[in-house]
């Protein structure tokens, strides 16, 4: 299955990115709160968004949509909506909550789909970027907790068929060679 290998993000560090972002956000929405939708993309963003919707210095709507395109370690490149949305997003300028990105798929695929259903504007708020920079570069995630290397992380939401989401750090995961 594989052991947790070195620590990416320590949990200090974890709680320093929460308060940034929960402060930018603050700053770019603070007077329009009653419009704005928090959504957390679940499983992986409940630690995420519980840390980052109790730092934010308003009332907040939320709520959950849960998506599947991975299969055990690897993207299957198609988005399936599992648990949609209970709140209706016409009016609403939402936020997009997640613990990580890497390809961007899935979260262009939720984009896309609150927008045709009415949402003013789609934004993410993301704990860990871990795509090249020239993706980066190319389509900016306007909040942002922090960037990682290109390797499987574990920890903080992040999961290995659903083991290890609940360490409070974010750490690589170091696959054990197979004996034969």
């Amino acid at each position: 299955m594989g052991k947790i290998g070195r620590t990416i993000v320590t949990t200090d560090e974890i709680k320093q990115m929460v308060e940034r972002v929960a402060s930018e956000i603050d700053q770019v929405y603070g007077n329009e709160f009653d419009q704005v939708l928090f959504v957390g993309v679940m499983k992986g963003a409940y630690l995420w968004m519980a840390d980052l919707l109790r730092a934010i210095n308003a009332d907040v709507q939320m709520d959950y949509v849960r998506v599947a395109s991975y299969e055990e370690d690897h993207s299957t490149g198609e988005v399936k909506i599992i648990h949609d949305l209970k709140t209706d997003v016409r009016g609403k300028k939402v936020i997009l909550l997640d613990e990580v990105i890497d390809s961007g798929l899935t979260l262009q695929y939720l984009q896309e789909t609150l927008l045709k259903r009415g949402a003013i504007e789609v934004t993410r708020a993301i704990a860990v970027d871990k795509r090249p920079q020239a993706i980066q570069e190319a389509d900016p995630v306007e909040f942002i907790g922090t960037i990682a290397p290109d390797e499987f992380l574990i920890g903080y939401g992040m999961d290995y068929n659903n083991h290890y989401r609940n360490l409070p750090y974010i750490a690589v995961l170091e696959f054990n060679p197979q004996v034969v």
